[in-house]
């Protein structure tokens, strides 16, 4: 009887927890999470680290090493801490919700959600976040004061659409075109009173000697707005029409490259080196069709790199030279 009572109760206590268990499928693998990037600041006072599920938007997490400072940040992603232990940078993702809508609707690159920016002062709990970047470069080594990150098209004052006028401004501007058009008909009056009087051939233009035709330049991929602060005293300077850029390893010197504009030809395509202890940007090499695999030494004195000035556009074949400065050339 006791070994009847016994093999009840075990089945009975086998079957309530068998009961209680969650069924394992797809949707519970999706909730499942994992412990991805980790650094440790050079002072060892915070630990950055990623928690992120297997599908959907995941938390980068900021911790003082002593449990006095705790800070979550959903979708935070690529973080970075500068030398001096002061400033964690990082990006930060659309919701995985707007990038699987965009993706259904077929949404074209330029109109899919961008990454922010984001700047944490390490142990504060304020956030400066910078909309629609697509990268960001901090030195290796160095004071740990610079951040450099280059904006994506859509969010650049190059592509950035106008304000629109207020109403006063708008009714300024109908009335000068008013009076453009009212000049414009007093002239072709003028012009068609002088052929009543001089005959139809007076309204022919006078010859010109031939010109030779002007070579139109073909369209390049323009670059876009970069931005270097500094961290220490919040301090901005933009550049326009990057395409690359790079700090050297202890952060002393930015090399930028910089497109030609398509509506201007007085802008041209440039190598700027800028000394960080003067702000004082130098324009090391201009005139060329594309530039590239960029070396600079750890003081910054010194960089090469190739590039081509006489290819077309679309050559199959282009031809690259190897260049080389050093601080102090013309």
């Amino acid at each position: 009887m006791r070994l009847l009572l016994l093999v009840l109760c075990t089945c009975i206590i086998s079957l309530c927890v068998h009961a209680q268990k969650k069924v394992i499928d797809h949707s519970v693998y999706d909730g499942w999470e994992a412990v991805g990037e980790r650094s440790i600041s050079n002072n060892g006072k915070f630990v950055v680290y990623a928690v992120n599920p297997q599908e959907g938007d995941g938390n980068l997490i900021i911790q003082a090493s002593d449990n006095s400072y705790k800070k979550q940040v959903p979708r935070g992603y690529g973080a970075t801490i500068t030398e001096d232990s002061r400033f964690v940078i990082f990006k930060i993702r659309p919701l995985f919700k707007d990038v699987r809508d965009a993706r259904i609707k077929k949404k074209t690159p330029p109109e899919m959600p961008k990454d922010s920016l984001a700047i944490i002062e390490l142990g504060k709990d304020s956030i400066v976040k910078i909309p629609s970047i697509r990268s960001f470069r901090i030195p290796e080594e160095g004071s740990g004061a610079w951040v450099a990150y280059l904006y994506e098209k859509n969010n650049s004052p190059l592509t950035r659409p106008a304000a629109r006028p207020d109403s006063i401004t708008q009714i300024s501007n109908m009335m000068r075109m008013a009076d453009s058009l009212s000049r414009i008909v007093d002239s072709i009056r003028n012009k068609a009173n002088e052929a009543k009087t001089n005959g139809i051939a007076s309204l022919q233009p006078a010859r010109t000697t031939s010109k030779a035709p002007v070579r139109v330049a073909e369209r390049v991929e323009e670059g876009t707005e970069l931005v270097l602060r500094n961290l220490h005293t919040g301090a901005e300077k933009q550049f326009f029409l990057v395409n690359e850029y790079l700090f050297n390893k202890t952060g002393t010197v930015l090399l930028v490259e910089t497109s030609r504009k398509n509506a201007d030809s007085v802008v041209t395509a440039a190598v700027i080196r800028m000394d960080l202890s003067s702000a004082k940007p130098d324009t090391i090499f201009r005139k060329f069709n594309d530039a590239r695999s960029f070396v600079i030494n750890d003081d910054g004195t010194q960089l090469a790199f190739i590039a081509e000035r006489d290819s077309a556009a679309k050559a199959q074949q282009k031809f690259y030279k190897l260049y080389y400065y050093r601080k102090g050339m013309d």
